[in-house]
């Protein structure tokens, strides 16, 4: 007993000497609420910063951030040495982002923004988090961390770094952007970085440069190869607009509805709230959230794997979906209700139906199943 209670002073000593940081990974973070998340995300930030905790900073990170960002301590005593004095104040919060399946959420990030006051000067720090990616648990944590003074931040031509590349930002006077810096050539990426061809035949370096604007100091900060065998630039660095699928001025298919499909987009807005789901059946990947943002641009969310997209569409077809006529139900209602299913084919033809008012008057019976079908990406068989 006295091992034990001698074990918790211990430990009590310890976390009053060190703050005791408090960092979560993995499902537990999945359901806290974002400003939980976010508060606790920029306490650690500070903590780390006044402790003058280099280590305990670069632990804030994920492990695909540690490992595309070679100099990553570096990075970490240039922030520590830039934040000064004790902090007396914060406020601030996080916009977020998120994807489920099945009604579990499979990965949230957030993205904070912060001013920071000790008591010798005002900060202004953004970070991106990670805090849970069931498919890909190494890049929980960290992403990138800016910091820059209150005074450098309300300039007129002041931009974020943060969303360029992995890392750690201390921006001190806003004169000088990433954008700005003369961007390494492709010749010079090869022979800077030892790339073998191997390594970036299949890539447009050029593009790849561009994506992550990597100038020659970026040669020695970043894991160039790592980058190279994850880097996908539909899928990262550009928008994808669907939201033309939902709305008007679309060439109408007329048959064949199962064959050729490349996508399927659905939304209904029901009782103020708002259900979005996009299929992309080339890449076999599904897109969803609870917000009609996403049709403006898939990529804002992370997109997951799904098992067979033309089983879904076998499955319209069996449920008489390519059968079903656009309308409006006669009942007026409180709160007005919406649908749009569109199934896009790869001659750019689209079959759509829309339904407004009381969709269970609008709509034939089957519609609840064929909803729920394609929110949790299952099909019965039924």
């Amino acid at each position: 007993m006295r091992k034990v209670l001698l074990l918790i002073v211990c430990c009590a000593l310890v976390c009053s000497l060190s703050g005791c940081i408090v960092f979560r990974r993995g499902s537990s973070n999945a359901y806290r609420s974002d400003k939980e998340l976010a508060d606790e995300m920029i306490e650690n930030i500070i903590g780390c910063a006044e402790k003058e905790d280099a280590k305990a900073l670069t632990g804030l990170f994920s492990q695909y951030a540690g490992d595309s960002t070679l100099n990553l301590t570096e990075q970490a005593e240039e922030f520590i040495e830039f934040f000064q004095g004790e902090c007396k104040s914060w406020k601030g919060n996080a916009s977020s982002h998120e994807k489920s399946e099945h009604g579990k959420i499979t990965w949230r990030e957030l993205r904070g923004h912060y001013s920071v006051i000790t008591d010798e000067a005002q900060y202004e720090i953004a970070y991106i988090y990670i805090p849970f990616y069931r498919e890909e648990p190494d890049k929980e944590g960290l992403t990138a961390i800016e910091i820059t003074t209150e005074e450098t931040f309300n300039k007129d031509e002041f931009l974020w770094s943060l969303d360029q590349k992995p890392g750690i930002y201390v921006t001190e006077t806003g004169e000088e952007t990433y954008s700005e810096q003369r961007l390494i050539t492709p010749e010079e990426l090869i022979r800077a970085a030892g790339l073998t061809k191997e390594q970036y035949s299949k890539v447009d370096l050029e593009q790849f440069i561009e994506d992550f604007d990597i100038t020659t100091e970026d040669v020695d900060t970043l894991n160039i190869p790592l980058l190279l065998e994850e880097y996908e630039p539909e899928r990262k660095f550009s928008m994808y607009d669907v939201s033309y699928l939902i709305e008007d001025g679309i060439e109408e298919r007329t048959s064949d509805f199962t064959e050729n499909v490349y996508a399927v987009a659905f939304m209904e807005n029901k009782n103020t709230s708002t259900e979005c789901v996009y299929y992309d059946l080339p890449d076999r990947k599904r897109y969803q959230t609870s917000d009609a943002y996403l049709f403006d641009d898939l990529y804002q969310i992370q997109g997951g794997y799904y098992a067979d997209g033309q089983q879904i569409i076998e499955a319209l077809d069996k449920y008489g979906v390519f059968g079903w006529e656009s309308g409006t139900g006669e009942e007026e209602i409180t709160d007005p209700q919406h649908m749009v299913l569109a199934v896009l084919y790869d001659d750019g033809t689209v079959f759509r139906v829309e339904a407004s008012g009381l969709l269970s008057q609008a709509l034939p019976d089957e519609y609840d199943e064929v909803k729920e079908m394609l929110l949790s990406g299952e099909y019965s068989g039924s």
